[in-house]
């Protein structure tokens, strides 16, 4: 018993569970907290239970953080899966294990009171989490949403954390008139990250007689196709770039080309890729009550739209080009403001937790 209070005060092993890597805020989250984590001299190890792995993202690991896959395809064999997890992770003997989705709590027998779970976006089902373990919530947002569904919740709000070194800060240049550059960048699911309602929106200053902006879709996914198929029937094709996906560095340094970023999602638990367009200087535009417009200290940081409304992105996005110097005087604010949002605060807070583990 000594033994194990012991490790629970200075956790020296942290393993992470997630059943996928691949490229979006959850897995670019865990690669930025294992590296932190390791960089600090704890051993950590992170286990991808299925075969969903994007090399980008596998590379985003340091060399120090052990990265074990299972390669179990998507829905095949659960039982022999639960018992190939619950056997490694005994052998592992971590001090901590990080669940990153809430189906490990159920899966995951050993190491019970060992566990904590981050909850990283609105609507997770949680039916298989029970009050014994303590969750993160990475917005007031997830946390109101955790508790909407499990009213007597071990649920704090940790932050998410991000790499604010790395990203190259946009010149407080004027937008060039003849091109004013927006980019969203997300996984393409328009259902959720509402790539659409830009899109319309971009058809709508059309018709106001705007020819001058551009949208680049930074991200792969489900909709592509269809977002695509949109933009031709709308008669912005010319106007909309579909990049693809991108690396992480490589955004860093690429974000500071653009003039904006819009990011109209129907829904979002925090949202990554608006912290960092806070540190690389961009003006946002994002959906109110939202988790980025949480993350923009409430829509202080940014302009804010109603959410799905089309007419009023088209509006905001016009603002914004017509009154550009003060856009830019916001984003520096939000600039000073995105400080907080480091990964090594993340990292502290998550070790604190850790050592308040029963």
């Amino acid at each position: 018993m000594r033994r194990y209070k012991r490790t629970m005060q200075e956790p020296q092993h942290i393993l992470h569970l997630i059943y996928q890597l691949h490229l979006g805020g959850m897995e670019t989250m865990l690669a930025d907290i294992a590296n932190e984590q390791s960089r600090r001299g704890l051993r950590v190890t992170v286990v991808v239970v299925n075969d969903e792995i994007d090399p980008l993202m596998i590379r985003r690991f340091a060399p120090t953080v052990s990265v074990i896959t299972m390669r179990r395809r998507r829905g095949s064999m659960p039982l022999l899966m639960m018992a190939r997890l619950n056997l490694l992770v005994a052998r592992l003997r971590p001090d901590v294990v990080h669940l990153h989705q809430p189906n490990f709590r159920k899966l995951l027998r050993v190491y019970r009171n060992r566990q904590v779970l981050t909850v990283h976006d609105i609507n997770t089902p949680l039916e298989h989490v029970d009050g014994a373990c303590p969750m993160a919530a990475i917005t007031d947002a997830v946390r109101a949403d955790i508790l909407r569904q499990r009213p007597a919740a071990r649920v704090e709000v940790l932050l998410n954390g991000i790499c604010t070194d790395a990203i190259a800060p946009r010149p407080g240049r004027l937008p060039d008139p003849a091109n004013f550059r927006i980019v969203q960048l997300a996984r393409l699911n328009y259902e959720k990250k509402g790539q659409d309602i830009l899109i319309d929106a971009l058809a709508e200053l059309r018709r106001r007689g705007h020819r001058d902006i551009t949208v680049d879709f930074i991200g792969g996914g489900v909709s592509a196709d269809p977002l695509r198929q949109r933009a031709e029937r709308l008669g912005v094709a010319d106007a909309v770039n579909f990049v693809g996906p991108m690396d992480r560095d490589e955004v860093y340094r690429r974000l500071a080309d653009y003039d904006a970023m819009v990011h109209p999602s129907r829904y979002e638990g925090f949202g990554l890729i608006i912290a960092e367009a806070m540190i690389a200087g961009l003006p946002l535009i994002v959906t109110r009550h939202d988790g980025p417009w949480e993350v923009a200290d409430r829509g202080r940081l940014c302009s804010s739209i109603d959410l799905g409304d089309v007419a009023g992105l088209a509006d905001a996005i016009e603002a914004m080009m017509a009154e550009y110097p003060a856009a830019l005087r916001r984003a520096a604010d939000a600039r000073d403001f995105a400080a907080r949002y480091g990964i090594g605060r993340t990292v502290d807070k998550y070790l604190d937790l850790y050592r308040r583990l029963r």
